[in-house]
């Protein structure tokens, strides 16, 4: 891994450790995609999927540069829901996830 200019190692390793201590919270998961991944949905940009109790129903929330777009059918939510899914399952598990996170903490501290 290249070393960041000068005073970003800090700050960044610094949000790493967050990152680690925010994970270890219960209604917290954080997993890692790897680069070596390659092309995946995710990389389309973000989304929200925002569930309710019935008899409301799900939404998922797009932004982007200029607005906000809430998608509401069924089949949008469950396309998003896919791909979130698949996004899931593809990453790191939360504890490599941390692990990962920690090593590359550390690695900022050389």
């Amino acid at each position: 891994m290249a070393a960041p200019p000068a005073g970003r190692a800090a700050r960044m390793r610094d949000q790493m450790r967050k990152l680690v201590e925010a994970s270890e919270q219960p209604n917290v998961t954080l997993q890692l995609l790897p680069f070596s991944l390659g092309a995946h949905p995710g990389l389309y940009g973000p989304f929200v999927i925002l569930t309710f109790p019935p008899p409301t129903p799900d939404l998922v929330w797009l932004e982007n540069p200029k607005n906000s777009v809430y998608l509401e059918s069924p089949s949008d939510v469950g396309n998003y829901t896919h791909i979130f899914d698949q996004l899931k399952g593809t990453a790191l598990n939360p504890s490599q996830t941390r692990t990962r996170i920690a090593r590359i903490s550390k690695e900022l501290e050389e």
